[in-house]
Order: structure tokens, then C-alpha cells, then sequence
């Protein structure tokens, strides 16, 4: 029997395996702050050659090495955002009244609470402005699969947007036909999201005027309310177009 004997790494092996470790490490955050600055600011196209030079890189394979595509990258960027506003999401989700007592104002917070809280946790935000960067070539409306209302594609048109919220959101809307209120809440959700973006736009350009984000926030809030919460003024025939 032979079996391979190894020996020992060195104190000065060590130490340098652990200083490329950690070069590594920090490049990868370099490449997500650049790449979340640039394309909330420019827009999507922006060249990954661009990214790289901002991040201070050298190597232009530098986003396959960390992230195996800008598809990664972009995923990489979405999920360091989305997975706090989840679970703050689902939070408020299980804190809901059951359906007959809840309101219209709770599951909207449910939704907006998160997405500002994230944008309060990063100084500055873009995370509004990135997502609606996401936003831009997306249908206006969601398809319907399995009988449950769903974005048109599966992880748009934002993942923090739990998909049991969306259900709760659309189910509420009683006053409604059910395809008005699915396409009702679409529009509701990129509208505070367009919205928050406008914010962060307005707020880092040092605009005096702009409020800040909490009462912006409770702003937002009853103008998502009311959106949801106004009768129809479609006759059925055109609403069945609509669907």
C-alpha cells in the first residue's frame, strides 16, 4: 500500500496563501461595488471593461474569475440586497392579521418597509436605482401560472418581492376582477420602486429640497393605498381585454 506524505506548509507559505486569499476576497467586493454603481447610475450596458478599471482590476477576466459571468455578478449584487429584504419581508408577512382583518396600508408596508430599510442599511443607496435598471425591459403586467399571480419572469421583476406577498396583495383587492388586480399590483410595485429610485437620484445630487426617506416613505405609502384601493372605472367588456 502507498500512500503520499505531504509536508507541512511553512509559516511563509501560510501567510501568503492567506494574503491571496484575502486579495481575492477584496477584489470581488471591488468588482460588486463598482459594477452596483455603474449600471444603477449609467444603466445596463454599461462594458465590463469599464467595471473592472473602476474596481481598480487589471485582469479583464477578473468577472469570470469571481462570478463565472456578468450574469454572476449581476445575480451576485442582487442577492447581497435581497436576502436581508426577504427575510424582513417575511417578517412582516407572518406578523399580518388574517385576511378578514387586515388592510390594504399592511401589505403594502409589508412590502415598501424592507426595500427602505435596505436603502437606510447602505450609505449611499442604489439598490432602488439598480432594481429599476431591472426594471426597464420587463412586461407591465404579470402572467398567471398554476392560478397564483407571478412576475412574467421568474426572478423579475424583483426577487425581494416574496411571491406570497404578491398573492396576499392580489387576493385583498376584492373590489377588483382578479386580472385588474393582478396588473393593479404590478404597476403598484414599480411605481414605489421608480419612485424610491427618484429619491436616491434626487437626494445624493444634494437637491435642498428633498425629504427625508421616512416621511418620503409614509408619502409613498398612502399613494400606493390609494392606487390599490380605488374602484374600477373599466367597463367588463375592455377588462377582459386587459387580461
Amino acid at each position: 500500500m502507498f500512500c503520499q506524505v505531504t509536508q507541512p506548509l511553512s509559516a511563509g507559505a501560510r501567510a501568503s496563501r492567506s494574503a491571496g486569499t484575502t486579495r481575492s476576497a477584496e477584489g470581488r467586493l471591488r468588482l460588486l461595488a463598482a459594477a452596483e454603481q455603474l449600471l444603477a447610475t449609467r444603466g445596463l450596458e454599461v462594458p465590463n471593461r469599464v467595471i473592472v478599471a473602476a474596481a481598480g482590476q487589471h485582469n479583464q477576466s477578473a468577472i469570470t474569475y469571481h462570478f463565472r459571468s456578468r450574469a454572476g455578478l449581476i445575480d451576485a449584487i442582487r442577492e447581497q440586497h435581497e436576502t436581508p429584504i426577504a427575510q424582513h419581508s417575511r417578517y412582516l408577512i407572518s406578523r399580518l392579521p388574517g385576511p378578514e382583518d387586515r388592510t390594504t396600508r399592511q401589505l403594502v408596508e409589508a412590502h415598501i418597509q424592507p426595500l427602505t430599510a435596505e436603502m437606510l442599511r447602505c450609505n449611499p443607496s442604489r439598490w432602488a436605482r439598480f432594481s429599476e435598471m431591472l426594471l426597464l425591459d420587463q412586461p407591465l403586467r404579470f402572467t398567471r401560472e398554476g392560478g397564483l399571480p407571478v412576475p412574467a419572469r421568474p426572478d423579475e421583476p424583483a426577487r425581494a418581492v416574496l411571491p406570497e406577498l404578491v398573492e396576499l396583495m392580489v387576493t385583498h383587492l376584492t373590489h377588483l376582477p382578479e386580472l385588474e388586480a393582478a396588473d393593479r399590483v404590478a404597476l403598484t410595485i414599480r411605481f414605489l420602486i421608480s419612485s424610491l429610485a427618484r429619491w436616491e437620484r434626487d437626494s445624493q445630487a444634494g437637491i435642498d429640497d428633498v425629504a427625508q426617506l421616512a416621511p418620503f416613505t409614509l408619502f409613498l405609502t398612502d399613494l400606493a393605498v390609494a392606487m390599490l384601493d380605488a374602484p374600477s372605472s373599466v367597463p367588463p367588456q375592455i377588462g377582459a381585454q386587459l387580461g
